[in-house]
């Protein structure tokens, strides 16, 4: 029985191997990939339920014999909270045998079978995708065979949490898109009574810039708990009564673009409001990922003093 629902992904880096095709004609577009929520018993097929097969790429100027195996990690390549997989058999690789002409690809399906045993559930287990060319002997009897590996880990329940932190940073890394500055400081003091647009025009105001090739969507918000960003000391949230509105909550960025995001404070004309030191947390949702990825820019403003 093959499971389609219940389990979750975490595709840390779906990304070529640009230096090992330079050096020796193959590529994967599977860098790392995460898995949760699996259940002993279970059959998971990467390519039919998650469409995510493991492609090979033959960038040589010659045909190439594809061969990919699944190896139990080196101690350099475990990763922390992991464990070896107990038995290759469990991850079984479909083609795993092929030819490629120069510039051909192939789709392989990555099929996991976990035993139905109480003693493998709530563990983490890691085993590795081996990518392998093998090249024309030089001399009777002698070859050589380059090849490339690939993580895949899985989880017989929650992933561990420094996960979470460790996948965001890849996909920060690869992604490369951020919200700047990580600190705003408005420069002009802010008065009670009228409100405040930042546009990127008369007051400057937080960006998104994105430097990769690619479209991204965010969902933009204010959380009303902010010292979990770790604001500055001396500035303090703004109140219930100070508003904050984000014209777009929701922004499709271009491929190598700065975009603004406009924003509105208004402060009421009140005694309390003079004179004060507020802060508040621009967020944005990074749109069709498994899980939560925030960026965030603190903002800092200091209101008129009462004339």
């Amino acid at each position: 029985m093959v499971m389609k629902k219940c389990w979750k992904i975490l595709v840390a880096l779906l990304l070529a191997s640009q230096s090992f095709a330079a050096m020796h004609g193959l590529a994967t577009k599977f860098g790392e990939v995460i898995l949760s929520g699996m259940y002993p018993g279970m059959v998971y097929s990467m390519k039919k339920e998650r469409k995510l097969p493991y492609t090979v790429i033959n960038n040589a100027s010659e045909r190439a014999e594809v061969e990919v195996t699944i190896a139990k990690p080196t101690s350099s390549q475990l990763k922390e909270n992991y464990e070896e997989i107990p038995d290759i058999t469990w991850v079984k690789v479909f083609p795993a045998h092929f030819t490629l002409e120069q510039g051909e690809e192939m789709d392989c399906d990555l099929i996991i079978s976990i035993p139905e045993e109480e003693q493998f559930t709530n563990r983490h287990f890691q085993a590795m995708v081996k990518t392998q060319l093998a090249a024309k002997p030089y001399s009777p009897g002698v070859s050589l065979a380059f090849s490339y590996s690939s993580r895949i880990r899985f989880s017989t329940g929650p992933r561990p949490e420094s996960i979470i932190q460790e996948y965001r940073e890849k996909i920060m890394e690869a992604l490369q898109i951020k919200i700047e500055p990580l600190s705003f400081f408005i420069d002009e003091k802010i008065v009670p009574g009228k409100k405040t647009r930042l546009d990127g025009r008369k007051n400057n105001t937080v960006q998104v810039i994105n430097r990769s090739r690619e479209n991204f969507s965010f969902k933009f918000s204010v959380p009303s708990r902010i010292k979990d960003y770790g604001i500055v000391t001396e500035y303090e949230p703004v109140p219930a009564e100070v508003k904050v509105t984000i014209k777009k909550k929701k922004m499709k960025v271009k491929p190598r673009s700065i975009s603004d995001i406009v924003m509105e404070i208004a402060i009421p004309d009140k005694e309390e409001f003079y004179g004060k030191n507020y802060a508040f947390v621009v967020v944005g949702k990074l749109m069709g990922f498994d899980i939560p990825i925030e960026l965030f820019s603190r903002v800092y403003f200091r209101t008129e003093e009462k004339k």
